[in-house]
């Protein structure tokens, strides 16, 4: 019984974790890891981790406040929900998630054998290989010209607020993508969808699915890579937005088990909580078993619960006054922002806030921004 509370208490967290933003799990199993006996922590951080990545998608579809795994995505979600269809746009990318967490177990015992080898490999090659997809992205853009303005604005930006901030992902992502949706949306929020009905070929799954676990395998093995540079892969070569929205989808859910994997074969793991119960337990075969089967089971639950906390949003939208809701939103990134990091915080958020809009005046794609994260990256490795 208190196997099934603390997977249920590990639920209600990832919620919390998902929605609200600047309450990442990490900070949280930060908080609670010296709180409760070693055998309620395990199936909580678990169910936590993985519903959190589930939930997270409530908040980007109606509050547009991205998460770094999810930036890319904004932009078509934005586009779903114009056309009446966050709900659909729900179902893609949670859909992505809980498939990529079954293709993930079913593939770890191959995982376990190559990613000593493929660890040692990769990192030599990353840099260039950010280079050649941002590369690709600048030169399939409309304006080029533009687009290399803004990718070098924001990775300015990002390189220093990655230095000075405490909290520089929430509040660098929230502006550049975030906050200028936000004040660019005019109107009221378009009458939604009852219904997340939507035809998906199986050949979409699987593009979307594959190119995700080709962006994952940089995500799982190079510590200064996150989800928002590893997604670029998949942006690249992936031309229906559906397809797209599961792949993003898709690397939350291989970004889970692959750490998983990690934490296991080498001792390393790229996600914190997972950090954290690699140092609380003798990570065995016994345990790895055991996030795998739970990643599974609550993956379950969360997708069924983030389809239906969608559908009553959805249906709540004519009673929603959405001007508010824009503004609650602001004033509550703006206190989150104020919270960690003061003045320096505010000023890095109205920074990025500008350059997103001025991406927009310019016509340019969103995805420029990214230099803000992918800038950092390569001064890092080289």
């Amino acid at each position: 019984m208190n196997f099934v509370i603390s997977i249920l208490i590990g639920i209600a967290l990832g919620f919390i974790s998902g929605v609200v933003p600047g309450l990442h799990p990490n900070f949280i199993g930060a908080l609670l890891i010296s709180q409760f006996s070693d055998w309620w922590i395990l199936p909580m951080f678990v169910s936590m981790l993985v519903s959190s990545q589930f939930f997270e998608v409530i908040r980007s579809t109606f509050l547009f406040v991205p998460e770094e795994s999810n930036i890319l995505a904004m932009h078509p979600i934005f586009k779903f929900v114009n056309e009446g269809k966050s709900l659909v746009a729900i179902k893609l990318i949670t859909l992505g998630t809980l498939a990529s967490l079954l293709v993930g177990v079913i593939l770890s015992p191959i995982l376990i054998k190559a990613v000593p080898f493929v660890y040692q490999y990769l990192k030599i090659y990353v840099p260039y290989l950010l280079l050649a997809l941002m590369a690709m992205l600048i030169l399939k853009d409309k304006h080029p010209i533009h687009a290399i303005i803004i990718f070098s604005i924001s990775g300015i930006i990002g390189y220093f607020g990655l230095k000075s901030l405490s909290q520089p992902l929430l509040i660098l992502l929230t502006g550049f993508f975030g906050l200028p949706i936000l004040i660019n949306i005019k109107q009221k929020m378009p009458k939604q969808l009852k219904s997340d009905k939507v035809v998906i070929k199986k050949k979409n799954i699987l593009n979307g699915l594959t190119s995700a676990l080709a962006s994952s395998l940089l995500l799982t093995f190079l510590p200064a890579v996150g989800p928002a540079q590893a997604s670029l892969f998949s942006r690249w070569i992936l031309k229906k937005k559906e397809e797209f929205l599961i792949s993003i989808g898709a690397i939350s859910g291989f970004d889970i088990i692959f750490s998983t994997v990690l934490l296991f074969t080498i001792g390393k793991a790229r996600i914190g909580v997972l950090e954290m119960l690699g140092q609380k337990f003798s990570f065995n075969l016994d345990v790895f078993i055991l996030i795998l089967l739970l990643s599974i089971a609550v993956g379950t639950i969360a997708y069924i619960l983030t389809a239906r906390i969608g559908k009553l949003l959805a249906k709540a939208e004519d009673k929603i006054n959405y001007d508010i809701v824009k503004v609650a939103v602001v004033i509550l990134i703006i206190s989150v922002t104020i919270y960690f990091d003061g003045a320096p915080g505010l000023l890095f958020l109205a920074a990025a806030t500008l350059t997103g809009i001025l991406t927009s005046k310019l016509k340019t794609n969103m995805s420029n921004c990214m230099g803000s994260l992918v800038i950092p990256t390569l001064i890092y490795y080289l």
